[in-house]
């Protein structure tokens, strides 16, 4: 069973509706074939939404094939120098 506990996403929470389980082997299918990315693209999700693969990584982990570890993305924003979009003064 696979529950998307919650989102203020319209397009994770349809997600979220439509996907209930997934087997092993759907697990490991390349992102063309696999459920999860199928569904998350009929539902609308963006290429770069992160909840597919984190369902997939939730999913191995509670099968005790994955460590239950936290992931994510941070980005370091630079400081930008405020003349730097000008051209041609």
């Amino acid at each position: 069973m696979v529950t998307i506990a919650a989102s203020e996403c319209k397009q994770v929470q349809r997600l979220a509706g439509e996907l209930t389980e997934i087997t092993v082997k759907e697990l490991f299918l390349p992102f063309s074939r696999n459920p999860v990315y199928q569904i998350a693209e009929k539902m609308g999700c963006h290429s770069s939404c992160l909840v597919p693969a984190a369902v997939l990584k939730a999913v191995e982990a509670a099968m005790g094939m994955a460590v239950a570890k936290d992931a994510g993305i941070h980005f370091q924003c630079a400081k930008t120098d405020s003349r730097q979009g000008s051209k041609g003064s």
